[in-house]
């Protein structure tokens, strides 16, 4: 286990969200579609600081300095601590708001199809099962409705998310 505190607040984080690397440890997010990685970087078995990177390390987007040198526990500042508090709990959020998504996008828009083939176009031939298969791929004409995407967009944010 690993404790993170700013002297006031403190995160442990278990074990089983730490995954050994060649400097340090990545912090293992609840689910890999993450965009961000957390890497705590060791020097010597002491912790030096905590960086927010692109997977694979191809930037670093932020740091986290360890005020103290120990081999398990950090001290941030703060600000720093208040950040990456955030981070890590968004990382363990146990809602796949992902899956959530994709399940409702991909809903509306079968049953929209099948609407259209069995009602609007009076095809009684018309499966559900095969609209799923074959048409779905199929019918994501998404970037000629850019400007509409893109405003539905920022309202579902405003009410959902932020």
């Amino acid at each position: 286990m690993i404790t993170v505190t700013n002297g006031i607040d403190t995160i442990d984080i278990d074990k089983k969200y730490l995954q050994k690397i060649d400097n340090g440890f990545l912090i293992k997010p609840e689910f890999d579609y993450w965009m961000i990685s957390l890497i705590i970087v060791m020097e010597d078995d002491v912790i030096t600081k905590i960086i927010k990177t692109l997977p694979y390390g191809e930037r670093i987007l932020d740091n986290f300095n360890n005020l103290s040198q120990n081999s398990n526990r950090i001290m941030l500042a703060s600000d720093e601590f208040s950040k990456f508090k955030r981070l890590y709990e968004n990382m363990r959020n146990k809602d796949d708001l992902k899956k959530k998504v994709v399940i409702e996008a991909a809903s509306q828009i079968l049953a929209y199809q099948y609407y259209q083939g069995k009602y609007l176009e009076d095809n009684q031939e018309t499966l559900m099962d095969e609209i799923f298969e074959f048409e779905m791929p199929n019918i994501y004409n998404y970037k000629e409705y850019k400007e509409e995407i893109f405003k539905r967009t920022n309202e579902i944010l405003k009410k959902e998310y932020l």
